[in-house]
């Protein structure tokens, strides 16, 4: 579903007419998160990059983006130094601070470990004696955090700027047994990196879903004090874009 709502939202911003009136801004904060949201020619650039522009275009909006380390937007988002972030999962914490979004795209976590490693798994206990690599500050499945919280299993919090590859690498040089990651966003850095870094072609996704399918959303900051009206608004123009009709 959602792969077909971003090619009609893509088409639909192609579409768009040229607005000489100046928009208000939005102030859109994001991370590296490629193929979701990334830097092109000094651009931000990605799937849910187009989907969020679709949006703000469709509710009067010219979004300006700005992509930083994870834990700075999040800061940002959260002091209302930016009105607007994205790709995130909802959990009770984060609503404290974010009026999410119905969702954007979908996410599912996996395990990848190397091709010569015989892993398989049915529930998490399968992983004990292994190292497991996973990112500090992402939002993972509850039980899985549940179960890292009972069990202290020897994990790596990964607090680089870019953990996602620096997990796959840790993996691929034999430093981590399993690192947890987001499928689509590990495979692309695979096939990005893997000449640059001959360790990323030893790895596989395990089989299995950690959790169950997630959904990326956009949040407004509760600073914002029309938060829950932009996201209201921001809903309304994303089921527009999806089914061609307005309200």
């Amino acid at each position: 579903m959602f792969r077909y709502s971003f090619l009609l939202i893509t088409t639909m911003l192609c579409a768009l007419p040229f607005a000489h009136a100046e928009k208000p801004l939005i102030q859109a904060v994001t991370t590296n998160y490629p193929p979701y949201e990334y830097l092109e020619n000094g651009q931000a650039a990605g799937t849910d990059v187009d989907t969020v522009s679709a949006v703000l275009a469709v509710m009067g909006y010219e979004p300006r983006f700005r992509i930083l380390p994870w834990a700075r937007a999040e800061l940002m988002a959260r002091n209302g130094s930016a009105d607007l972030i994205f790709s995130l999962t909802a959990s009770p914490e984060r609503s404290q601070f974010y009026v999410f979004t119905d969702p954007i795209s979908t996410a599912r976590d996996v395990f990848y470990a190397r091709k010569d490693d015989d892993l398989s798994w049915n529930d998490y206990d399968d992983l004990s004696g292994r190292k497991i690599a996973l990112a500090e500050h992402y939002s993972y499945a509850p039980d899985f955090m549940d179960w890292i919280a009972r069990t202290k299993p020897d994990t790596v919090r990964l607090q680089q700027e870019r953990p996602n590859l620096a997990g796959l690498r840790m993996v691929g040089k034999g430093r981590a047994d399993v690192f947890i990651c987001e499928q689509s966003a590990c495979d692309h850095l695979i096939r990005q990196h893997r000449k640059r870094f001959p360790e990323l072609a030893m790895l596989k996704a395990v089989p299995g879903v950690i959790g169950k399918e997630r959904f990326f959303r956009a949040g407004f900051s509760r600073q914002h004090p029309q938060a829950d009206q932009l996201a209201a608004e921001f809903n309304a123009a994303l089921k527009q874009l999806a089914t061609g009709v307005s309200d």
